[in-house]
């Protein structure tokens, strides 16, 4: 091992290596960034002071650590301990804003890491664009972590941020070498089944707007009929006793209307069966048949259906109507197109007890033909037809909340028992609530499996790369992946503890935009169309972006737009619909427009530098989003054809003032 100490007041390296008792480094996916804690015996005269730089190399030569020292702390004894993180770091505790109309993980990573003064090492190349990114005071790393996740699922490749050698990559994982585990290069290996942080069922309840509905009309519109309704008879066949057993669905009625409307199917249906199967007893359990017990309101028999349920919960009113309704809509509407049935009440009524003419399924077709008459229904109605679904509400955009559906596990639920989990969430519709509740399927309701493994250290052990084991140990077969790292160096040598998981537990943040978004539905045309200055394949970017510093005529200043470096005469395009305001020349900018139009959810102003002539558009007068403006130039100070590209919010000032980052609004 090796280590050094880098001191900038004294511009001078001290080599601290024989003074060093340990060397701890640690990392995670939770964080991009690494941390050194190095102990050292005596400061021996070295000025060890925050902001100053640390690097740890291993004895094989291999940069282990470089970084800054973030915390110095002297004992009485005169030893030191200084914490160390590494330069990602800095996008941990920095925090921005974004806007961009269209960019790539790619540029955004590029532009994010220049804006705090970070050196860009290797970039990985994406093509995936994201429209309206709009992140507002949140941390860089955050943001970065959120467009991977978005970039994991819309090209299923999947990305990493890390420090090395002083300068911040994108790297695309699993596109370099990884960690090969020997069985003796394992020193302890531990293996770890954790369920403790599982759920076994998840009770999703999105709010989704619902836009403009009509009110429509229906026996069912809103409030489902009550036993008091009821105008039929008390006895029908050999049973009797109905009005009882329909006074017991009543207190159902709420939630067979709200999934009536969430599954698609009549409720009034569901009220009868259930009268029939039930009379609304929760824990109704009936007597042992051989497929197993029937269990709830629906009376569902686990082992007599296809459809997927959980025992363990069939007791619980709100899941036994959700299965009763998927069976019907599903398993048994099935049924009813393979003979050539269709999906009346009386037929699927007929279908829930097995489709035969044996006494008891003629019976049951005949309670529920007269039950449902006797609430005025038409038994040979659909239950799917939709003037009988319940829409509810007058002609409105509201919020609607809509149930998923319970997710369940159902073999971890017989291993473990039920563990319940309520989610709710906001969202712009139901395949997008959809994709939410996959998402939290697959993190939450799966057992845990990590492995511990110590072993001697080297440069590829840290987290986000992917392990195999040479041969199987301690139940580690397949690929894994560094969930935790930890290296220790000190006089008994490199050692490193890993913490892996059967999952690559990288967090994917969710994405949704501010409720104020300005990439709302009335988008700003400079936006929307992504129109640019010059057409994109007719410039280069200059050295001069917004803010680099520069030495005009007048001495060092921030650049206040971007250089866009083009043949004189290249066209220049109005980037929305603009009023000219100004059509000048100027000694510093040449050939000048100064315009105004919408960009970004309000006016903003905008000025092209150096053109070639004078624009042919007159003060005053207005310019549609693409329609040329005018052409590049060499005018004014300028030392090669390009176009300086300004915005302004809200009016032009002179310098930096009221300038905002181009790359902000436009994909360069």
């Amino acid at each position: 091992m090796s280590v050094y100490y880098y001191h900038r007041k004294n511009k001078k390296r001290y080599e601290i290596t024989p003074y060093v008792q340990s060397v701890d480094i640690a990392g995670g996916v939770d964080n991009f960034y690494q941390t050194a804690i190095v102990l050292i015996s005596s400061s021996a005269g070295v000025p060890y002071d925050t902001g100053e730089r640390i690097r740890v190399y291993a004895d094989s030569g291999k940069l282990l650590f470089d970084g800054r020292v973030f915390k110095c702390e002297r004992n009485g004894d005169g030893s030191v301990m200084l914490t160390c993180h590494d330069q990602a770091y800095y996008l941990y505790r920095s925090e921005t804003t974004v806007v961009s109309q269209e960019i790539t993980l790619e540029k955004l990573f590029v532009r994010l890491v220049e804006e705090i003064g970070q050196k860009v090492g290797f970039v990985a190349k994406t093509k995936k664009k994201y429209f309206g990114l709009e992140f507002v005071n949140t941390s860089i790393q955050e943001i970065l972590l959120t467009v991977m996740g978005m970039e994991r699922v819309e090209t299923n490749k999947r990305y990493y941020v890390r420090a090395n050698a002083g300068k911040l990559e994108l790297r695309e994982r699993g596109a370099t070498e990884g960690v090969v585990i020997t069985r003796e290069a394992a020193n302890e290996v531990q293996s770890v089944i954790n369920a403790q942080n599982t759920y076994t069922a998840i009770d999703y309840t999105g709010e989704i707007e619902t836009g403009s509905k009509p009110t429509g009309s229906s026996d069912t519109s809103s409030t489902l009929k009550t036993s008091a309704d009821y105008k039929g008879p008390d006895s029908i066949n050999v049973r009797d006793g109905w009005g009882s057993s329909l006074a017991g669905t009543d207190k159902w009625n709420d939630l067979m209307v709200k999934i009536g409307k969430e599954k698609g199917i009549d409720p009034l249906f569901l009220k009868v069966i259930m009268a029939i199967e039930s009379g609304g007893r929760e824990k109704a359990v009936g007597p042992p048949t051989q497929y197993g017990q029937a269990l709830g309101l629906f009376q569902i028999i686990p082992g007599a259906v296809d459809t997927t349920v959980d025992a363990n919960r069939l007791l619980t009113g709100k899941y036994n109507m959700e299965k009763a309704a998927d069976i019907f809509l599903n398993e048994k509407a099935n049924v009813a197109k393979r003979l050539g049935k269709k999906m009346s009440v009386v037929e699927m009524a007929h279908f829930w007890v097995g489709y035969s003419n044996y006494d008891y399924p003629l019976h049951y077709r005949e309670w529920a033909q007269v039950l449902y008459a006797g609430f005025g229904g038409d038994p040979d109605s659909l239950i799917t037809d939709s003037d009988k679904i319940p829409t509810g509400g007058k002609t409105k955009k509201s919020q609607s909340k809509v149930t998923y559906g319970s997710v369940d596990n159902v073999n971890l639920g017989s291993k473990i028992g039920v563990i319940v989990k309520q989610v709710s969430g906001k969202y712009s519709s139901k395949s997008e609530m959809n994709v939410a509740v996959k998402k939290i399927q697959d993190t939450l309701m799966r057992e845990e499996r990590d492995v511990n493994v110590t072993l001697p250290g080297h440069a590829l052990g840290i987290a986000g790369r992917k392990v195999e084991f040479e041969t199987s140990i301690a139940s580690t077969k397949g690929t894994w992946y560094v969930k935790k790292h930890r290296h220790t160096i000190d006089q008994y040598g490199h050692k490193m503890d890993l913490t892996l998981s059967k999952y690559d537990e990288t967090p994917e943040p969710e994405y949704a935009p501010p409720v104020d978004s300005e990439f709302g539905e009335e988008r700003p045309v400079g936006v929307k169309g992504a129109v640019l200055p010059i057409d994109k394949k007719n410039y280069t970017i200059g050295d001069y972006r917004f803010k680099t510093i520069v030495n005009y005529i007048t001495g060092t200043t921030q650049h206040a737009g971007i250089d866009l470096l083009a043949p004189i005469g290249t066209p220049l395009k109005a980037v929305t619909n603009l009023l000219i305001l100004r059509n000048y020349y100027s000694n510093s900018y040449g050939w000048c427009v100064i315009a105004q139009g919408a960009l970004g959810g309000g006016e903003k102003q905008f000025v092209y530098a150096h053109m070639n002539v004078a624009s042919p558009h007159k003060p005053g007068s207005y310019v549609k989003a693409g329609q040329q403006i005018g052409v590049v130039g060499n005018t004014g100070w300028s030392d090669r054809a390009h176009l300086h590209f300004e915005v302004c919010d809200p009016v032009w000032a002179q310098g930096i003032k009221n300038k905002v980052d181009p790359e902000k609004y436009f994909d360069f």
